[in-house]
């Protein structure tokens, strides 16, 4: 989830980007090139199973980004906008943040269907799903499905890739993520070997991003 990538991506840049004897941040920055590789559940019925989609912008269902400052220089804020006033989101939720992939990875990785993928504060209720417990929005996939910005629709569920964007952006690092559609939530389907799929995405990622 985003918290483990709040540590994760902070850590991973303090290796870098701090002198670990000093303590001090170095004069040279150093970029990383951060790619994650995943799977996730489509909110679009064009979407089968085994697809791997391409994140063009992550929002951030969590509220992490919004605890640093200069948030706001790495999201989209009229997509903000305009997905507060498409989805009527319950006030007392966490106000969503959108961040774009880094463009050279974007242009590495364009084989791949691209979108707009929504990061989960969890499994359940956050993805708008009712087990014993109710949720709040009954309608949100309905919702989610429906919008679209900039010619982009929501193509994705998963619950990291909003805080790789936003955190990789503001510590100046490249990012994106990769995931494979292992269920598709519109049409009710479920891929129960999508394991097997996974080693070659992962060596087809790395081919693209080594050439």
């Amino acid at each position: 989830g985003t918290d483990n990538i709040d540590i994760v991506l902070t850590e991973l840049d303090a290796l870098v980007n701090i002198d670990l004897k000093t303590r001090l941040i170095k004069q040279q920055h150093t970029t990383l090139n951060i790619v994650r590789i995943g799977t996730c559940g489509s909110l679009q019925p064009d979407i089968p199973t085994g697809t791997p989609v391409l994140t063009a912008i992550a929002g951030g269902l969590d509220g992490l980004l919004n605890f640093y400052a200069d948030r706001d220089k790495v999201c989209d804020l009229e997509l903000e906008a305009k997905f507060q006033q498409h989805t009527q989101r319950n006030p007392k939720l966490a106000v969503p943040y959108f961040v774009p992939s880094s463009p050279e990875l974007m242009k590495k990785l364009s084989k791949f269907r691209a979108g707009i993928t929504l990061s989960a504060p969890g499994f359940y209720g956050p993805q708008g799903r009712e087990v014993r417990l109710g949720i709040t929005d009954k309608d949100i996939n309905s919702k989610l499905e429906s919008f679209e910005y900039k010619g982009m629709k929501i193509n994705n569920y998963e619950m990291e890739s909003s805080a790789i964007n936003g955190l990789g952006q503001l510590l100046g690092h490249n990012t994106a993520t990769v995931c494979l559609v292992i269920a598709n939530r519109r049409c009710l389907e479920f891929a129960p070997n999508y394991r097997s799929a996974m080693p070659d995405l992962v060596n087809d990622i790395v081919n693209i991003l080594t050439q």
